[in-house]
Order: C-alpha cells, then sequence, then structure tokens
C-alpha cells in the first residue's frame, strides 16, 4: 500500500457519521507527487466508502500533494491556509470541500 493510500484509508477510520447527517456527496481526491494517485469518497447516509480511481461525476475535486495531504491528516497544515497559498485546488462545491474538516477530523 503507497503512503497516500495509507493516508486515505486513515481518513475511513476518522469519519465522523454524526458530522455528515444528511450529506450525499462525492468527494473526489487528487493526490500528486511520489505515490500519489485518484481516488475518490463517496459520503451518503451517514457512511463513507473510499473508492479508487475517478469518479463519475464528483460533487466537488481536490487537489493537492500526497505530502500536504499528509500535513493536512497529521493536522500540521491549516485546510483554508494551504487552499489560500495554492497548496489545494478546489473545483466545484467549495462549501462541500469546507466540509471535510467536520466529517473527517482534518
Amino acid at each position: 500500500m503507497s503512503a497516500a493510500a495509507a493516508i486515505l484509508a486513515d481518513l475511513v477510520k476518522r469519519f465522523r457519521p454524526e458530522a455528515a447527517e444528511g450529506l450525499n456527496a462525492i468527494y473526489q481526491l487528487h493526490l500528486t507527487g511520489d505515490g500519489g494517485d485518484l481516488w475518490h469518497v463517496s459520503v451518503a447516509d451517514q457512511q463513507c466508502r473510499l473508492l479508487p480511481g475517478p469518479a463519475t461525476d464528483p460533487d466537488v475535486a481536490i487537489t493537492m500533494s500526497v505530502e500536504d495531504w499528509g500535513e493536512l491528516a497529521a493536522g500540521r497544515l491549516d485546510p483554508i491556509a494551504a487552499f489560500m497559498s495554492g497548496r489545494v485546488q478546489v473545483l466545484g462545491d467549495f462549501g462541500l470541500a469546507t466540509r471535510l474538516r467536520g466529517i473527517f477530523g482534518l
């Protein structure tokens, strides 16, 4: 398992169903750099699933480096600061992207 895959698998373990109440969304995550790849996370009915590859019709697509994702997951990188500095690119529903923090404890 690549480092990026391990970090994303940990994301699923951190899932907070109560924070996802009423949410039905698909997040596409493109992690770039060494060990990076494309995944998507489906959040529906207070459950989440991590799947490899691109989503057919994501609600939001997030692109960042594997290294920055690891820093974000470890709590050492503020997601808003990362976005403002260009380290994270968001396409689609920006509001859904901001909900990641609460849903996964980032």
